[in-house]
C-alpha cells in the first residue's frame, strides 16, 4: 500500500477548480419507482465500481430510481483528485446533475460511505441536504485508513486473483483515495443516517465499530461483501423499509421490523433497529 501511495502521487491530478470537468456521469441501475432517487457511492477498492450495486439496484426496481456514481481516476487515463475538496466538488456536481430538483438519498458501502458522508456535508452546507444518508458496513476513517481496511483489502485481492488481476490504474487509485481520507473526520448531519451492519465478520477482521455520529442501525445477513452479492435484495429492502418509515426522523424512535416477506425467517429475517446518539 505504501508503494501504491507513492505511485498515486505521480499520476495526473485535478484540483477543485477542475473538478466539475472531471465529474463522471452516473450509471442508472433502476430507472423507475415513486420513491426519491438513491445515488450509490462505490467502495474505494481496486475492484469497486457501479457494478457492485447491480443486484442492490435490481432489488429496488419499481420502488425507486437508483444510480451509482463512478469515482474519477479509476478508469484508464483519468486524473485523480488532488485533494479531498476536489473529490467532493466533483461528486457533488455529479449528484446535483443526477437528482435535478428532486429529493435524493446518498448511500455508500465500506469506504464509499466516507464519500457519501462528505458529499452530504457539502450539500447541506449549500442548502440542499439529502433526504437521508445510508452507510453500508462503513468503518470509521482514521490516521491510516488503508491499514484499518487491511483485512478487506486482502480479501479483495484474493477475489481478484480468482478472476482478473486489478489494473495498475485501479490499484494506485485505491491508494490515492485512501490517502485523501487520512485524518478526515465526519461531521454531524441534519439528514438522518442509517448504518447497515453486516451480520457476519470477515475472517481476520473485527466487526465495524459503532458509527460515532447519531444514526439508526440495522443488521442484515451476509458479510462485508455478500451484503451486496447474494444478500443484496435483503439489504435493499431493509434500506427501502427504513426510508419509508415515518418514524425514521424521530431521534427517540426504537422499533423492530421484518426485512421483507421474502427474507428468511428467524434471526436472519429479523432486523434489529436501534437509534444511537453520540
Amino acid at each position: 500500500m505504501a508503494l501504491l501511495t507513492i505511485a498515486a502521487r505521480l499520476r495526473p491530478a485535478f484540483d477543485s477548480a477542475g473538478a466539475p470537468g472531471a465529474a463522471l456521469d452516473p450509471v442508472t441501475l433502476a430507472p423507475g419507482g415513486a420513491g426519491p432517487r438513491m445515488i450509490c457511492f462505490p467502495a474505494l477498492s481496486a475492484l469497486s465500481g457501479p457494478q457492485e450495486y447491480a443486484r442492490f439496484g435490481a432489488g429496488l426496481r419499481g420502488l425507486r430510481p437508483v444510480s451509482a456514481v463512478r469515482h474519477p481516476g479509476f478508469g484508464h487515463g483519468e486524473a485523480l483528485p488532488a485533494t479531498l475538496d476536489a473529490l467532493v466538488t466533483a461528486q457533488a456536481a455529479t449528484v446535483r446533475a443526477a437528482a435535478g430538483d428532486g429529493p435524493l438519498v446518498l448511500l455508500g458501502r465500506s469506504a464509499g460511505g466516507w464519500v457519501a458522508q462528505a458529499v452530504a456535508e457539502r450539500l447541506e452546507a449549500e442548502g440542499s441536504a439529502p433526504l437521508a444518508v445510508v452507510l453500508v458496513d462503513t468503518y470509521p476513517s482514521g490516521d491510516d485508513p488503508g491499514q484499518a481496511l487491511s483485512a478487506m483489502t486482502s480479501d479483495m485481492l484474493r477475489r481478484a486473483a480468482e478472476f482478473l488481476p486489478a489494473a495498475p490504474d485501479r490499484l494506485t487509485a485505491m491508494a490515492g483515495y485512501f490517502e485523501l481520507f487520512t485524518g478526515w473526520k465526519p461531521s454531524r448531519l441534519v439528514s438522518p443516517t442509517l448504518f447497515v451492519r453486516a451480520r457476519d465478520p470477515l475472517p481476520g477482521a473485527e466487526p465495524a465499530p459503532v458509527w460515532g455520529l447519531p444514526h439508526t442501525e440495522v443488521t442484515v445477513p451476509g458479510d462485508h461483501f455478500t451484503v451486496l452479492e447474494e444478500h443484496a435484495r435483503t439489504t435493499a429492502l431493509a434500506v427501502h423499509h427504513w426510508l419509508t418509515d415515518p418514524d425514521r426522523r424521530a431521534p427517540d424512535a426504537v422499533h423492530r421490523s421484518q426485512v421483507s416477506r421474502d427474507a428468511p425467517t428467524g434471526p436472519v429475517g429479523t432486523t434489529g433497529v436501534t437509534d444511537r446518539t453520540a
